[in-house]
């Protein structure tokens, strides 16, 4: 069912993650399915905090899950992120 109160802007258009196999880092855009393969040494920390603005962990969640399990899906929405208990 999808998240009708997900907006476009809560989530960044690009962030950078370290690919889970491998190890490399790779850029997830939004509402694109899968991941894009990047040609840099640099960790997924280092760039996106070159971003503006530099996204939340919360997005970085919701845009790993949106790339892999589909965007209409609530782990796509960083509130489900956030209402998660911290620890």
């Amino acid at each position: 069912m999808p998240d009708h109160n997900l907006k476009l802007t809560d989530l960044p258009p690009l962030c950078y993650v370290r690919h889970p196999t491998t190890g490399e880092t790779v850029a997830i855009v939004r509402n694109e399915d899968g991941y894009r393969t990047t040609q840099t040494v640099c960790s997924p920390e280092c760039l996106n905090a070159k971003l503006s603005p530099c996204p939340t962990e919360a997005q970085i969640n919701a845009m790993k899950h949106g790339s892999l399990m589909g965007w209409e899906t609530p782990g796509a929405n960083p509130a489900f992120w956030n209402r998660l208990p911290k620890g």
